[in-house]
């Protein structure tokens, strides 16, 4: 079996998680188990056929799973967990949001607002993708 061939899985994800993941990692995500996505992806994967159901303002992610994970993990995505991918790159997110306003706020004096303003800026993101109001209002419970 040649171990470069691959399989493209499309992960849904929110438009903001899209992008966040495009800035990351590129155009796909090629599945390793040295690569923290790539362990999201195979946490996700499943042997068993799954009928999923799509969510209308979700966008896929590409993925690329090398043909010897394709037998170790499989290729579909359990439907009880769908939304984990998704989930867990969200809170990397938030996470790195935190932290960049955060450190801005301490280091430089700047208001968590533009502090956001900056973060969604360098990710290209915009109202349509994530709403700067939930983002303030993620920030300023938990900073």
């Amino acid at each position: 079996m040649n171990d470069k061939a691959s399989v493209t899985i499309y992960f849904p994800v929110k438009a903001h998680v899209y992008k966040f993941l495009q800035a990351k990692l590129g155009e796909k995500l090629v599945v390793t188990k040295n690569n923290f996505y790539g362990n999201l992806v195979l946490d996700v994967l499943s042997k068993k056929y799954c009928v999923l159901e799509s969510v209308s303002d979700d966008i896929t992610y590409p993925v690329d799973i090398s043909l010897r994970y394709m037998e170790d993990f499989g290729i579909f995505i359990d439907k009880k967990i769908i939304r984990k991918f998704n989930s867990q790159v969200d809170r990397i997110f938030k996470e790195e949001l935190r932290s960049y306003v955060s450190m801005n706020s301490t280091m430089n004096g700047l208001q968590k607002k533009q502090s956001i303003e900056q973060f969604i800026f360098h990710y290209n993101l915009t109202e349509d993708d994530i709403k700067l109001e939930t983002l303030l209002k993620d920030i300023g419970r938990n900073i």
